[in-house]
């Protein structure tokens, strides 16, 4: 037990060190650098201390000190992350690394110490990011002078500090040092190639989704248009019409007594299109709203819509079932799907007592919501066209909406991953069905249930 808490612990402060830096106001671009940046800078410290110990094993103890040495250095890149001066920490890192190389190149003079820069420009090549190339470049430029300087004759010119007289033993573990880290670099290289990937995949997932909006929202618009143009149209002929009355009473003088309908017939045309401008823009907000999936108590959330409703109409009364369940959903959306069916269910009835009855079934993928009403019922010749903008539901002149409210609930459920429908209606009734998608044992873009 001990030993799992242990292995728990030291995995625990791994992954924190690699995280250093890592923000939620960067873009995952850089984030992703920076985990980069910190796992290659901990793979050379790992590097360095299993160095320390072969030359410590092998009985070459100068060289074990000097390993020992080079370790503390690497540990101010995770400070520079923590103060989130990620541009300093690469620079003096890769500064570091080859100066670190060309010093030990001359303290040992050992051929093999000069195959170090190529993991440094390597890892450099990553690390850096498109506005950071003059740094990129001045690195790499800083590291192949020196791979020029110790594979050439100008490698006579490097001062000798100190003369291996272990070569048999230092060279092996030089290479083993070496492969282990160019190994891990290159693993490390092939995540990050792995997650570029993923994000390139889930970049096409996103700008095919976006498509696919873009064109369901043209669509939108252009039905919109249509249907709105007449209703556009109404208003600005009935202006026309009874200010060209109102010029002609003027010059008959007649009183304003007698002129007053004309006034407010012009006065209710305008408050006619006020209403539509407000719905026009509140449909617009509506399609653009990038949902916000949170745990939601279901049938909570439809009881304080309907009881939000109840309290400014008091002859409505409604019942939710005893059935609680939890999904991640939109909660604010979910609520004024609500608000709209009740406010159908409301403004189209002629009962003095005006009843909503809301029924919930988990299936296999989804959960669907009934809502049943005591109104005047959707009129055959009305069913197929209810979701359209500007068609009332029936013929009725009791509601004084203009015909966009389901069109609305229609874009908000889909924007829930979920779709209404007009489950059945008649002269005693409407239901409107609720079908919220789930998903079960696997994630998708789906509500999920809990």
């Amino acid at each position: 037990m001990r030993t799992n808490h242990f292995k728990y612990y030291i995995l625990l402060r791994i992954a924190r060190l690699m995280y250093i830096g890592f923000h939620k106001d960067n873009s995952e671009e850089v984030n992703v650098k920076i985990v980069f940046l910190n796992i290659l800078n901990f793979s050379y410290i790992i590097n360095q201390l299993i160095a320390t110990l072969l030359y410590f094993f092998a009985g070459v103890y100068n060289s074990a000190l000097y390993s020992l040495a080079l370790m503390p250095a690497p540990f101010l890149v995770y400070y520079f992350n923590s103060k989130m001066q990620y541009l300093l920490g690469k620079v003096f890192i890769f500064i570091y690394y080859n100066t670190i190389i060309l010093l030990t190149s001359c303290y040992f003079s050992h051929p093999y110490l000069s195959y170090y820069y190529i993991p440094a420009i390597i890892g450099s090549a990553i690390v850096f990011n498109t506005k950071e190339i003059w740094y990129l470049l001045g690195v790499n430029m800083l590291s192949v002078s020196f791979l020029i300087i110790e594979n050439t004759s100008l490698r006579q010119y490097l001062p000798h500090f100190y003369q291996d007289r272990s070569y048999d033993k230092t060279t092996v573990i030089v290479l083993v040092v070496h492969i282990n880290f160019v190994i891990g670099l290159l693993c490390m290289y092939a995540y990050y190639m792995h997650l570029k990937i993923k994000r390139l995949i889930q970049l096409n997932k996103t700008l095919k989704d976006t498509k696919i909006k873009l064109k369901s929202q043209k669509a939108d618009y252009v039905l919109f248009s249509e249907a709105s143009s007449n209703f556009l149209k109404s208003p600005i002929y009935i202006f026309n019409t009874f200010i060209g009355k109102i010029e002609q009473g003027i010059q008959d003088n007649k009183s304003y007594d007698e002129m007053k309908p004309y006034f407010s017939v012009i006065k209710k045309s305008i408050m006619e299109e006020e209403k539509f401008i407000n719905n026009m823009f509140d449909y617009n907000k509506t399609i653009i709203t990038l949902p916000q999936k949170t745990p939601v108590n279901l049938n909570l959330t439809i009881n304080e819509a309907l009881a939000i409703f109840r309290s400014k109409n008091k002859n409505f009364s409604f019942s939710v079932d005893e059935c609680e369940i939890i999904l991640k959903i939109d909660r604010e959306l979910l609520r004024k799907i609500v608000l709209i069916i009740a406010e159908n269910a409301f403004s189209y009835n002629t009962n003095v007592h005006k009843s909503l009855e809301v029924k919930c079934c988990i299936n296999a993928d989804s959960i669907t919501v009934d809502f049943k009403d005591n109104g005047i019922g959707i009129t055959e010749n009305f069913r197929e066209n209810i979701f359209k903008p500007y068609v009332r539901i029936n013929s009725t002149e009791i509601s004084k909406g203009i015909g966009i409210g389901l069109l609305k609930a229609k874009k908000m459920s889909e924007l829930i991953d979920s779709q209404i429908i007009l489950k059945e209606s008649s002269p005693l009734g409407t239901t409107f069905q609720l079908i919220i998608n789930t998903y079960h044992g696997k994630i998708t873009n789906k509500n999920r249930i809990y």
